[in-house]
């Protein structure tokens, strides 16, 4: 855009809010890793009429499908990780698309072919 070739402040404010959105997907990212990943499924088994229920955690490592029991006591606590986790993605995927688009404006800025044309 040409505004950005000839506004220093406008083309400063676009690179500063890049930088910030690169930082902020960097610590997203590095907090997602840090978190559990799958999900938590309920299991049922009968013995002498009574029903038992268990929970295990369902995740992939690699081609492999992993089920890892979870004890009572730490369900709560993992769904609330899981939950954050799946937050924290879909703000890692809206931060990626704000880096593109902004990468788009610095690089039509730079005098790639496009010019901004007002309608008058």
């Amino acid at each position: 855009m040409k505004v950005v070739e000839k506004d220093k402040v406008i083309s400063g404010m676009l690179q500063d809010e890049l930088k910030r959105c690169q930082e902020m997907l960097n610590s997203l990212k590095k907090s997602v890793s840090e978190l559990p990943k799958g999900v938590i499924n309920e299991r049922k088994k009968r013995y002498k009429d009574k029903v038992y229920s268990y929970f295990y955690l369902k995740y992939r490592e690699g081609k492999k499908v992993i089920n890892e029991h979870i004890p009572n006591i730490h369900v709560k606590d993992l769904l609330k990780k899981l939950e954050l986790r799946k937050k924290y993605e879909k703000e890692i995927q809206s931060y990626k698309s704000k880096i593109i688009y902004l990468n788009k404006i610095m690089r039509a800025g730079k005098g790639r072919g496009h010019v901004y044309h007002s309608k008058e």
